[in-house]
């Protein structure tokens, strides 16, 4: 491809020279123009494949997947993403409904868990997308497993067979597109109706403006972090497990505005309670420390999660991560669906109500109405409307 656009570009340089009469550049230095940058090109792309490459062994920013089916369409794709680490996927099960290929070795990967567990591990196990690559009739109860792939808001990929006409697309919030996904023939449903480039842009943007705003407001955080430790007993950051893209588990920094047995004393106020639902919020919590009702009232408590932002585990704005505690009480699936998108510092919920919406599943709707009319319109919005509600000092 590059040697074909590199010739192409020489002989468009060259003919628009030779019309015009410019003699501008010698076409010997055209020819020797033109073999550089074919030189610097492939450099580029290959110095690139293997930036790519070694961030997938590394396992940063990879996209963990699951592949069901074991046999010749499976080879295939497990063979395709071998080849091509720069792609980012991380297979992390290959599953088939057949017990008898249990422990088959498919190109130095091997089935690795039973069909019966697969639900579980699509609920828990951190996957991002599933590829189907096998006939959908040897698949127990396809619609089932489609119904939850939908809830749980994950993209999954289909092998391209004629039984998905049997499918009532009506059922199913997901459009399908039929597309070349990386040189194979599949029918993508997409957990997110948008552009895969924006959401790129979005957290490129993202993370150089978190970085700023971390180096800008690093005195503050300091500022704050020394009268924390001075008024009361404990660490100034405070670290929590909270679940994030996908059901990932990554640790949340803070500063800490509660005394340092808070979790503990949690039980013996669990009825003073003012949220529906798993989540655990009062207006007047007695664990909140003088200097922490400060810092809460003007969400500066949020500002080390800059940090989350750019080491990849949150964005700026997206739907807020909830502690493991919290999310293994959901009760409904399609609630999950809220962790189809990286979640963020604020969003939709922050700058809709935030703290006078008690129902757990009004915040949910916030959510998902965030998730499926994203856009960069959208997180600009929000980002000028969190500006108010942070000088408005209307956090606790």
């Amino acid at each position: 491809n590059v040697l074909l656009i590199s010739f192409l570009a020489m002989i468009s340089t060259i003919s628009v020279d030779f019309m015009l009469k410019t003699d501008f550049f010698y076409r010997s230095t055209i020819l020797f123009l033109s073999f550089i940058a074919f030189i610097l090109i492939v450099a580029k792309r290959i110095l690139f494949k293997l930036f790519l490459s070694k961030k997938t062994n590394l396992a940063i920013d990879t996209k963990n997947i699951m592949i069901l089916g074991s046999k010749k369409r499976a080879s295939h794709l497990i063979n395709e993403f071998s080849k091509h680490l720069e792609y980012g996927f991380n297979i992390r099960y290959i599953v088939d409904p057949d017990e008898n290929r249990f422990g088959v070795n498919i190109n130095s990967f091997t089935v690795n868990e039973r069909f019966s567990n697969i639900y579980n591990i699509i609920k828990s196990g951190g996957i991002d997308e599933v590829f189907i690559a096998m006939p959908l009739d040897d698949i127990p109860d396809i619609r089932k497993l489609f119904v939850l792939l939908n809830d749980l808001g994950k993209s999954y990929h289909v092998l391209i067979n004629t039984k998905l006409e049997e499918i009532d697309k009506s059922k199913i919030r997901l459009e399908p597109v039929v597309e070349k996904y990386y040189g194979l023939p599949m029918l993508t449903f997409n957990s997110l109706n948008t552009n895969l480039y924006s959401l790129y842009f979005k957290n490129i943007v993202e993370n150089i403006f978190a970085a700023i705003l971390f180096i800008l407001t690093f005195p503050l955080i300091l500022f704050f972090s020394i009268l924390i430790k001075i008024t009361s007993p404990g660490p100034a950051i405070f670290k929590q497990v909270r679940i994030g893209m996908h059901g990932r588990e990554f640790t949340q920094y803070k500063l800490r505005t509660m005394s340092i047995n808070a979790e503990s004393i949690k039980s013996n106020i669990q009825s003073m309670n003012e949220q529906s639902g798993p989540v655990f919020k009062i207006k007047n919590d007695p664990r909140i420390t003088i200097i922490g009702k400060i810092i809460r009232k003007f969400s500066i408590d949020e500002l080390p999660q800059l940090f989350n932002v750019i080491i990849g585990d949150m964005n700026l704005i997206g739907p807020r991560p909830l502690p493991v505690s919290e999310v293994n009480e959901i009760k409904k699936i399609s609630h999950h669906r809220r962790h189809s998108m990286k979640p963020g510092i604020t969003g939709l919920w922050q700058v809709s109500g935030r703290n006078s919406i008690k129902n757990f599943d009004d915040w949910v709707k916030l959510d998902l109405e965030y998730i499926d009319n994203w856009s960069l319109l959208l997180d600009l919005k929000i980002a000028f409307k969190t500006i108010y509600v942070v000088i408005s000092g209307s956090g606790r």
